[in-house]
């Protein structure tokens, strides 16, 4: 991984004082162990050099719909994909427990991000040279990540469709404040903000990107989404309409991830996967 692309994961996600009291020095070694036993999860091998990127703020339903739909898709084509997502990378930290006993159960999450980010690149690394396929679940992060990573698909001859759920500052915001009453997780306030201080950015980059993709913007207003392109002249404007639409009216979540999950099977069995 590039410094450079280390430097600003740590920047944005570091903790000075958790990096100082607990350093790690074998994060590729930790990367190696996380591929296999991914790898050893899997029913069977598939060969596939295709990417689903699952973006979206903390409260747009990223992990409750959009996951839960693509499973379905990829079941249904018979693919058995590598799931990667942060939260699947912390327990891999060397002082994983002696941060959590000083620090506390809330604030675990926010003192490993930069670690657990770092490491999932690592692996996606791997992922992409093997060809497997992917979902990707991570928000779109600023145009040094987002090209170190589209690097790595258009060398490897992937194709990248992207599922964004577009939601509104103030409802991820009510959401994430929802979630710490009843799970007592931390999220900093520059953490969030930084993922809508850097959507612009990111989809401007994207507009650039040469590889294969379709581009679906949802949000919990219509249970069908918009689908575009990433080189759509438009696209910052369809996403900003998409986050700001207010209906009076919100489904209800499994509502939500049913219609998901029936329109992209119907999408994926007319268009192929890459």
């Amino acid at each position: 991984m590039e410094q450079a692309l280390l430097d600003f994961i740590e920047q944005q996600y570091g903790n000075v004082e958790i990096a100082q009291k607990f350093p790690v020095s074998c994060t590729s070694a930790l990367a190696e162990v996380a591929f296999q036993e991914m790898v050893a999860k899997l029913p069977r091998r598939s060969v596939c050099p295709f990417c689903v990127r699952l973006v979206g703020q903390s409260g747009s339903g990223k992990t409750t719909q959009l996951l839960p739909a693509i499973e379905h898709v990829f079941q249904q084509a018979n693919l058995f994909p590598i799931f990667l997502a942060v939260r699947n990378f912390v327990h891999y930290h060397p002082h994983l427990e002696a941060i959590r006993e000083q620090y506390g159960e809330d604030f675990l999450r926010e003192n490993t991000n930069a670690f657990a980010l770092s490491l999932l690149v690592l692996v996606f690394e791997k992922c992409v040279q093997k060809r497997y396929p992917i979902v990707f679940e991570v928000t779109l992060q600023s145009p040094l990540f987002e090209a170190h990573i589209h690097t790595l698909l258009e060398e490897n001859d992937y194709a990248c469709d992207y599922q964004c759920l577009a939601i509104a500052k103030k409802d991820s915001d009510a959401w994430i404040q929802t979630r710490y009453l009843a799970t007592q997780r931390h999220v900093s306030p520059k953490s969030s903000q930084f993922f809508f201080e850097t959507l612009n950015p990111a989809l401007r980059f994207l507009q650039t990107i040469h590889l294969p993709n379709r581009f679906f913007i949802w949000n919990r207003y219509r249970l069908d989404p918009d689908v575009s392109s990433c080189q759509d002249p438009f696209l910052l404007e369809k996403v900003e309409q998409a986050r700001l639409e207010n209906n009076q009216s919100v489904f209800e979540e499994d509502v939500l991830r049913e219609a998901k999950k029936q329109f992209l099977s119907r999408f994926y069995a007319q268009n192929p996967i890459i």
